[in-house]
């Protein structure tokens, strides 16, 4: 009998359980066993009951040493003897083996659910398969998906916001995460302030919101949860300032290469034979000065920058710094300016040159410093901008806002556009702004679950439906397995 025991232990809920018979060959393994609980009418809870009949119910489990096994559980069926009782038959069930009417036991079940949560459908399916557990896509996807319990009425006092794109520029949905139990706790198909109103208004008692810089999240909050205090988010704020130094960085390039640039030479002094090289490079640039010419022609006539990016095929960042620059942007490549033998490139990087101007001198490697410092002599108006960003990070860095205000201020009258653009924006949402310097809320977790959102996406070829996407963001709750 010894076996048997640690067979019956083997099982789930092997304290109820009774091991009748056990039958093993080369594929599976199949286990007979029934019910040790005397039965009690689910109704009225009673024991006064007389036998009916019984069936065979067939219960997949986990499999052993590489072979299937099937749980064969005998059921019994009852009357209820009671007169007061409105159910007259039952059969009998243990809760903790499996769901009404499954064909596998519970275990079995959580197992699919969670690796089909990690996977996905067919990723988890071959993964299971090679574990010795033989199910469908379709079949993970269903366990993925079913309804979960009802989630609880706790209060979240401080919750995160954010966007994520369906497609990126097209079409965005919004992410919700309670920020003190560092779990995302909504997922919501559009972006917009109703949505977002509403989810609101069906969780009341929020009394911070994390959010980025996105006037639809502000406008929502301050509709549903006026009490509740807005605080920006610290790396959308570093985020906005290095998109805005790379296009004044752009400017600052085309300023100094026009000063220094050398016309052509005339028509009749050119050489007769261009080489393949010169040729195509010319074309190449006549083609994009007509592209420039056609955006100015469109701004001009009132166009917005997407609908001349959708009409021309470029993108709306190319068109919006085109109209900007104070003349026809010319591609140069990293050689010597004509007629300035002491500067040796005339284009550098403006994502670089916005990342070498954000760090402290003394983080520089050696080959930096001399990269920023020949920029810097390429373009000396880029110092003023080194020295607006190395002030900001230090209000960030010390979570002091004393001096934001004279800091707008002077950024905001500086003359360099974007930069100026940056500092107005942020004098309307001040009071977000300078919680977030002080404070230790922050959007940063939110941002690492949009990044975990997109490389789910990715897995699944951007191709799965809301729903299924929804249950592999959340948090996978064991209570729905």
């Amino acid at each position: 009998m010894e076996p048997m025991r640690w067979v019956r232990q083997a099982l789930p809920e092997w304290k109820e359980l009774k091991v009748e018979a056990v039958d093993v060959t080369y594929e599976r393994a199949i286990i007979q066993v029934s019910a040790l609980s005397p039965p009690r009418c689910p109704a009225c809870l009673g024991s006064e009951v007389s036998y009916h009949s019984g069936y065979t119910r067939t219960l997949k489990d986990l499999p052993w040493q590489g072979r299937r096994v099937e749980v064969h559980f005998r059921v019994r069926r009852f009357r209820c003897r009671a007169a007061e009782c409105s159910r007259k038959m039952f059969a009998e069930r243990i809760s903790g083996l499996a769901r009404p009417r499954a064909r596998e036991t519970l275990r079995l079940d959580g197992i699919v659910g969670q690796v089909g949560y990690a996977l996905g459908g067919l990723p988890g399916s071959r993964l299971l398969a090679s574990l010795g557990i033989k199910v469908s896509r379709e079949t993970v996807l269903r366990r993925l998906k079913r309804p979960a319990a009802a989630p609880s009425k706790s209060i979240m006092r401080v919750i995160g916001v954010d966007d994520w794109a369906w497609r990126k520029r097209q079409r965005y949905g919004t992410i919700l995460m309670d920020l003190e139990q560092n779990a995302v706790v909504d997922l919501l198909p559009d972006r917009s302030i109703e949505s977002f109103t509403g989810w609101l208004e069906r969780h009341p008692g929020v009394e911070i919101i994390t959010r980025d810089r996105c006037g639809l999240y502000a406008a929502a909050g301050s509709r549903a949860a006026p009490d509740a205090v807005q605080i920006a988010d610290r790396f959308h704020l570093l985020q906005n300032l290095s998109d805005a130094l790379e296009h004044d960085i752009q400017r600052l390039q085309i300023e100094a290469r026009s000063s220094g640039f050398v016309p052509a030479a005339p028509e009749s002094e050119r050489p007769k034979q261009l080489t393949l090289i010169e040729a195509r490079r010319q074309r190449c640039r006549q083609a994009r000065y007509d592209r420039y010419q056609t955006v100015l022609d469109l701004t001009a006539k009132g166009y917005t920058q997407l609908a001349i990016a959708a009409q021309i095929g470029i993108d709306p960042e190319t068109i919006s710094r085109w109209t900007k620059a104070p003349g026809f942007p010319e591609r140069r490549s990293r050689k010597d300016l004509p007629g300035r033998a002491d500067v040796e490139r005339q284009h550098y990087s403006s994502s670089r040159m916005a990342a070498l101007l954000s760090r402290p001198t003394k983080n520089l490697s050696r080959e930096q410093a001399s990269t920023l410092g020949a920029f810097l002599h390429f373009c000396p108006r880029a110092s003023v901008l080194r020295s607006f960003v190395a002030r900001f990070r230090s209000m960030l860095r010390w979570r002091s806002s004393r001096r934001l205000s004279v800091w707008i201020d002077k950024a905001a009258s500086s003359g360099f556009l974007s930069l100026a653009q940056f500092a107005k924006t942020m004098r309307r949402d001040i009071g977000a702004v300078q919680l977030a310097i002080t404070t230790q809320w922050s959007n940063g977790p939110v941002e690492g679950h949009v990044n975990r959102l997109k490389i789910i996406k990715r897995q699944m070829y951007g191709r799965a439906s809301f729903q299924l996407l929804k249950a592999r963001v959340l948090p996978w709750n064991p209570s729905c397995a």
